[in-house]
């Protein structure tokens, strides 16, 4: 666990303007190099950073070997968060079980492909 701590502090301390815009299409999305296909997502987890002042949610997706972390601070998340309850209706209620109780990381798995 370890390494997903340390990747989650790294994730935080990440200024806001260094995190590319998210860009959705029918097809998947894009954060900054990469491309997303839906059809390929085979794993997508949430989980929170607690900051000093507010905590800060994140998604990870994974497809093909390939892993990528975007934040709810992202310009183009709202869209992404949208087409991701489209296209994946079990991460409707994602935030209900990645935001509660404070002080956690509360790491949950929202989608897994069977």
């Amino acid at each position: 666990m370890g390494t997903i701590s340390n990747l989650m502090e790294r994730l935080s301390r990440t200024p806001k303007a260094e995190r590319p815009s998210i860009v959705v299409t029918a097809f998947g999305f894009t954060a900054g190099l990469d491309f997303v296909a839906w059809q390929a997502v085979s794993e997508i987890q949430g989980y929170k950073v607690d900051l000093l002042t507010t905590d800060e949610a994140f998604l990870q997706f994974t497809w093909n070997g390939h892993v990528v972390h975007v934040s709810e601070e992202q310009p183009g998340f709202e869209q992404l968060e949208q087409a991701m309850i489209a296209v994946f209706p079990s991460t409707a209620n994602w935030r209900d079980k990645v935001l509660l109780p404070a002080f956690e990381e509360c790491a949950s798995l929202l989608y897994r492909r069977s």
